[in-house]
């Protein structure tokens, strides 16, 4: 097991949510925090300030100076080279200022020049990135509800869908029995793709389809309406449900997993939604059990965790 400390951030386009992990892989609570992301800032200002977090995070882990960085991992919004460490982000209103950037190389760059990080990272660390819901999906493969299953599938609910194909603890991307990349977002579905049906907007718009007046609530208001006993709303998310059930048919099936596992913001209302999921599912002839994730942030920093130290393995296995 490789000895110092990780640090992990899920990066979102308004916050950051980073913690430190020891390298036994147990997370120290203390340091989970929230950032603003000042994703509208400069190239100059986003690096500082990951450069900051790092610091701090750092600080509030071993204020005593005694260990050392032995990974950083980053889920990082798309799109994004994740293998390079570069930026495709653009029209999003975020880390616009990163587009076509060697992000991961100027990111070292800025935390080996300075002096308080420099002295703490090993030698061999590289920042490393991956999509949030991948690394969702490894954590939860691993240290979560899917960790006794040997296929799962696991979809972040929010302000789009995100997804991750499992099996054997490891993440599928490119085999036949995944879409491309493991990403289910890009599907067709109706008009457009599922990532407008199956997400924040996908919930209001059909709330609208079934004429139900908004007066500018948003799906946390809805969900609390539907908790009351609302009717109009408790019919909303039954038939969220069943849309989910319709668009992703085709690609549970061809993957056949044990088991289903929800993040993200929308999964806090599952119980609003995921048994018409699943009677849908069942209806379909799909047997995979449906649950709700334990805690969505937590298992994605263990996956940053996870994958940060499957690269170290890598790395010691190419040298010897």
């Amino acid at each position: 097991m490789n000895k110092g400390i990780y640090l992990a951030f899920d990066v979102g386009g308004t916050s950051i949510k980073a913690g430190a992990i020891d390298a036994s892989g147990r997370i120290l609570e203390h340091t989970l925090s929230h950032y603003d992301s000042k994703a509208s800032g400069t190239a100059a200002e986003i690096l500082d300030h990951f450069v900051q977090i790092a610091n701090d995070l750092l600080q509030q882990a071993d204020p005593d100076g005694l260990e050392r960085i032995a990974g950083i991992g980053y889920a990082f919004p798309g799109p994004f080279d994740y293998e390079q460490g570069i930026s495709y982000i653009q029209g999003l209103n975020k880390f616009e200022a990163l587009y076509g950037m060697r992000f991961g190389d100027r990111l070292l760059e800025r935390m080996r020049s300075n002096s308080r990080l420099a002295e703490r990272l090993m030698s061999e660390v590289l920042p490393r990135f991956e999509n949030d819901a991948a690394l969702f999906s490894i954590g939860e493969a691993h240290y979560g509800q899917a960790a006794t299953c040997q296929r799962a599938v696991c979809l972040t609910l929010g302000t789009g869908i995100g997804s991750g194909f499992v099996e054997a603890g490891r993440l599928i991307k490119h085999r036949d029995d995944v879409p491309d990349n493991g990403w289910v977002y890009q599907l067709p579905y109706r008009s457009s793709i599922a990532d407008d049906y199956i997400s924040q907007r996908g919930l209001l718009l059909l709330a609208r389809e079934m004429g139900i007046e908004l007066l500018d609530r948003d799906v946390k208001q809805l969900a609390e309406a539907a908790m009351r006993g609302d009717d109009a709303s408790k019919m909303l998310f039954n038939s969220f449900g069943r849309c989910m059930a319709d668009a992703l048919e085709a690609v549970l099936k061809t993957f056949s997993p044990d088991i289903i596992v929800l993040g993200g913001q929308i999964s806090k209302s599952g119980e609003l939604f995921v048994p018409s999921f699943s009677r849908e599912l069942i209806h379909r002839g799909i047997q995979a059990s449906v649950v709700v994730s334990n805690d969505t942030l937590r298992n994605t920093l263990l996956g940053i965790y996870h994958t940060l130290q499957e690269h170290q393995g890598d790395e010691a296995d190419d040298l010897r």
